[in-house]
C-alpha cells in the first residue's frame, strides 16, 4: 500500500457506520492500470441516484399522538381507580363536584392548626 493512499485512508472522515446509513460513500478500490473512462450513454444520468428517506409520520404529528395518548391513558387510569378501587360510577370521575369533594378531603387532612 502506497503512502499516499495510506495517509488518506486515516484521514478520512468516513466511518463504516456512516456508509451503512449512506452518508458517505465507500470509494471502489483505484485499478492497477488507469483505464479510459467511458461516458454515460445520453439516457443515464451521471450522478448515480441516492435514496432520499421521508418520514410517513411527521415529528409534530408523532407528539401530538404521544400527547393524545397520554391524556387518554390518564382519563382511562381515573376511570378505572374511580370505579374499581373507589366504588364510584365509572363517569362521575370526570365531574368537578367529584374533584372538589377530593380536594377538600385532601385539604381537611393537611389542616393542622
Amino acid at each position: 500500500m502506497s503512502d499516499e493512499r495510506h495517509q488518506e485512508r486515516m484521514h478520512s472522515p468516513s466511518s463504516r457506520m456512516a456508509r451503512r446509513k449512506g452518508r458517505v460513500r465507500k470509494s471502489p478500490p483505484a485499478p492497477a492500470e488507469p483505464e479510459a473512462k467511458a461516458l454515460p450513454p445520453e439516457g443515464e444520468a451521471a450522478a448515480p441516484r441516492r435514496f432520499v428517506r421521508t418520514r410517513l409520520i411527521p415529528i409534530w404529528l408523532r407528539l401530538i399522538i404521544v400527547i393524545v395518548l397520554m391524556a387518554a391513558s390518564l382519563a382511562a387510569g381515573a376511570v378505572v381507580g374511580y370505579s374499581a378501587i373507589g366504588d364510584g360510577k365509572p363517569l362521575d370521575v370526570f365531574r368537578p363536584s367529584t374533584w372538589k369533594h377530593i380536594i377538600d378531603i385532601v385539604e381537611k387532612g393537611t389542616d393542622r392548626g
